[in-house]
């Protein structure tokens, strides 16, 4: 990344367990027009180094690596990470070219899922999760295939044909013997017939993708039915699970099992452009705003 010298750069930073998503923002410019900045968590000499090539002003920080900077140099303003999450969406939406329904759901896939309410006045609510998402791709990639990189894992599934693997309801009762697809997955990995990288990695992805779609639209059958909104509708109205995160980046095969899955259990998939940046950008605008920060965690004793 080239910047533009002589600028001053607010910063807004997401430090995951897995990666670390910056976004640069010109001083005193809305922060629509913003650059922006991947490493590896792991890498703090990168991320060090980046951050002294750049002359910052403002700089804000969200997930659960954030605290680790609290003894920097020049510490960040810390944002809780689900709010982040929901003003960094806010943001994203105004170049969508989709409006969300009101209440709807958001996905934040990254090494692991949360699954968060989002309310139109801008309230969030982590309803949800699972220990499931990129983190579960690239440790099966490194334990069954020798390598979890993300790019790799994306490029095999592509090729690969998980029915080698998966069980379906197709192998396990004859045609029109139950009302189910005769495609729907039985059992992931239940068949485990091939060996080759590109059925793995795509058994892999299917495996995390049907799961936390199933779980996003049991979240989202319940929003229906709790919610005065789409109980005034009289069940015309479907919900909408926006799914965002970096795991999704590159993966054509687990967004596909993403919306099929979720448009299964009566919900609507979306995909949030830009969303892997949703809580560097919520971060990095609420401090602008001057939005107090959470307190930090409790040493242990």
């Amino acid at each position: 990344m080239v910047l533009g010298r002589g600028k001053t750069w607010d910063v807004g930073l997401d430090l995951g367990a897995t990666l670390v998503k910056a976004v640069l923002v010109p001083e005193g410019r809305s922060v629509a027009s913003y650059e922006t900045f991947v490493c590896a968590a792991r890498d703090t000499a990168l991320l060090d180094a980046f951050l002294r090539s750049i002359r910052t002003g403002l700089v804000a920080a969200t997930g659960g690596g954030s605290y680790r900077l609290a003894e920097a140099p020049i510490p960040p303003s810390l944002v809780n990470e689900f709010e982040a999450w929901g003003v960094g969406e806010r943001l994203l939406l105004q170049t969508a070219g989709f409006v969300p329904t009101d209440p709807h759901l958001l996905v934040s896939l990254g090494t692991g899922t949360s699954i968060l309410r989002v309310d139109a006045p801008g309230r969030v609510t982590r309803v949800g999760g699972t220990a499931l998402g990129g983190g579960t791709l690239r440790g099966l990639g490194r334990l069954l295939l020798g390598d979890g990189d993300h790019e790799m894992l994306a490029a095999l599934a592509r090729q690969g044909d998980r029915t080698r693997v998966d069980l379906t309801v197709g192998d396990v009762y004859p045609t029109g013997q139950i009302a189910l697809p005769a495609d729907l997955t039985a059992a992931n990995f239940g068949k485990g017939q091939s060996r080759s990288p590109g059925d793995l990695a795509a058994a892999v992805v299917g495996l995390v993708g049907e799961n936390v779609a199933l779980l996003a639209g049991a979240h989202a059958a319940f929003l229906r039915a709790a919610s005065p909104t789409f109980r005034r509708s009289r069940g015309q109205a479907t919900v909408d699970v926006l799914y965002a995160g970096s795991t999704l980046r590159g993966q054509d095969v687990l967004r596909q099992v993403l919306a099929d899955v979720t448009a299964m259990t009566g919900a609507r998939a979306r995909f949030l452009p830009g969303g892997e940046f949703a809580g560097a950008l919520g971060a990095l605008e609420m401090t602008r705003r001057g939005v107090p920060a959470p307190a930090p965690p409790a040493s242990p004793r």
